[in-house]
């Protein structure tokens, strides 16, 4: 009962706060800030790799081996999130050579670089799709801007 009072507080909390919510998350969570993409809000509303040990303690899956190995999703609840309209991986499942690749895309900021958050990989092209650049290659034409960031 109380595990539930507590993802009920958790949901409002989260709902109310800004959409980079994820990757704050990861800059406090041991092993999440060196891992190569930390943490961004999914499109099925949960933090990507991110799982609640407590009301105020979380772990990150992903680099879990190294450290505990007490974070697991069979076992623990994942961080949830808010959820756009569209998020980057929506815009990547429109677009085909990024819907096949290994990662797609997803919402992020270049480290101490300004300038506003991106999709992954993604940039506009002439042509009736996005370009992906892991996989096309040099994509000529500007990053596509998370969706949240476009008002």
């Amino acid at each position: 009962m109380l595990h539930q009072i507590l993802s009920i507080a958790l949901v409002g909390l989260v709902y109310s706060t800004d959409w980079n919510y994820c990757q704050e998350l990861c800059e406090q969570t041991e092993g999440c800030p060196n891992y190569k993409w930390g943490s961004y809000c999914k499109g099925n509303g949960v933090c990507f790799g991110l799982l609640q040990l407590t009301e105020d303690q979380y772990c990150f899956e992903p680099t879990d081996m190294y450290y505990s190995f007490d974070c697991n999703d069979q076992v623990l609840d994942p961080v949830p999130c808010p959820v756009v309209d569209k998020t980057c991986s929506d815009l990547c499942d429109e677009t085909p050579k990024c819907k096949n690749s290994k990662y797609g895309s997803y919402c992020k900021s270049y480290v101490n670089q300004p300038g506003p958050y991106v999709c992954f990989g993604l940039y506009h092209s002439d042509g009736p799709h996005l370009c992906f650049q892991p996989v096309d290659g040099d994509c000529d034409g500007t990053p596509v801007l998370c969706p949240s960031q476009v008002d």
